[in-house]
């Protein structure tokens, strides 16, 4: 990895996948500019500062909204690399889908990579998602980087992730058809990401609740459900190699461990965790397994990502929500602990 101090820029920086990258970035001599929509909102700061705790240089945190586009071009002022992580995740689909997940995810990239290639950037580290990989309801297959979900029969999350990575293809060719400068992009895909939370209980995000809410009970059953996970430390590193990589350049790369259903994310926490008070989920509808898997050649060959293993990415993830109070213990009545040794 090129040592060579550089200014890297990462949006988005308070949320589940950017914290993980700036936790990593402060073991780096490169400085760090990173986003918030509200520099107001001081806890959101303060994570971010907490993150990069022992960093060589004081990490930059400066105010830009994906709706603004005025407010990247100070963000991307300077700066080397561009770490486009900020787009919305919510847990459920919003009301209003094409000003809250549509807009922001496919104009905050046209704005961030109008400013970052204004400001002479050289590459761009664009987060997409497996989403925009994955065909649902096919089965026994290998997905790799040339496949391509469909936009028009896909979830308004779905669909954010596929437009807006398909429109950062796009700029980019644009560019190089008119032979006009432009900055080098790589992709990463990460499937539904796992793993220890750097935030606390006032910032947890969807993967952060999906966990919690398992260990909470907060819901009376759940459906097996089987898709790819990942671990947020292997994406995090992706993020940053791809940055670096030469051979990353003008590729998507598919971020794996395995694909797995959210019984088998249960049955990891009940074995650690079972009789210590945390309200399961007891309750489970069966899904079928598609048996499908991704190609992660490119991430494990060409960014030399060694997969974390699977059981040590939920019980980490566990272990940091109990730790930082997300998730905890309630003193279980013999009712319930009988119910959920059976």
């Amino acid at each position: 990895m090129n040592n060579t101090e550089k200014l890297i820029l990462v949006t988005g920086a308070s949320g589940f996948i950017a914290l993980n990258v700036i936790q990593q970035l402060s073991k780096l001599p490169h400085r760090v500019r990173a986003t918030v929509r509200n520099l107001k909102d001081e806890k959101k700061v303060e994570i971010v500062r907490r993150a990069a705790k022992g960093s060589k240089h004081p990490i930059e945190i400066v105010s830009a909204d994906l709706l603004k586009p005025d407010s990247w071009n100070q963000a991307c002022k300077e700066v080397d690399i561009v770490l486009h992580l900020a787009s919305p995740f919510p847990a459920e689909t919003p009301d209003d889908p094409e000003n809250n997940l549509l807009k922001p995810a496919i104009e905050g990239t046209r704005n961030v990579l109008n400013a970052a290639n204004a400001a002479n950037v050289s590459r761009v580290v664009l987060t997409s998602s497996c989403a925009a990989v994955y065909r649902f309801g096919v089965k026994n297959n290998v997905f790799s980087e040339k496949d391509w979900n469909d936009p028009d029969s896909s979830t308004p999350y779905v669909k954010s992730k596929i437009l807006a990575e398909k429109f950062a293809w796009e700029f980019v060719e644009e560019k190089k058809n008119k032979q006009e400068k432009c900055f080098e992009l790589a992709v990463i895909n990460p499937c539904f990401v796992l793993g220890p939370s750097q935030g606390d209980s006032s910032s947890l995000g969807t993967s952060e609740k999906f966990i919690s809410d398992f260990m909470l009970g907060k819901k009376d059953k759940a459906n097996e459900y089987y898709i790819g996970h990942c671990d947020v430390r292997d994406v995090a590193l992706a993020h940053i190699k791809a940055a670096f990589e030469p051979q990353a350049a003008g590729h998507r790369h598919i971020i794996e461990t395995k694909w797995a259903s959210n019984k088998e994310v249960f049955d990891i926490l009940k074995r650690k965790y079972a009789n210590q008070g945390y309200r399961f989920i007891t309750e489970f509808e069966k899904a079928e397994n598609p048996n499908n898997r991704s190609d992660t050649t490119r991430m494990t060959k060409v960014l030399g990502i060694k997969i974390t293993d699977y059981e040590k990415t939920i019980i980490d993830m566990a272990e940091s929500l109990i730790k930082s109070g997300s998730i905890s213990i309630k003193k279980p009545d013999s009712c319930f602990i009988a119910k959920l040794k059976n």
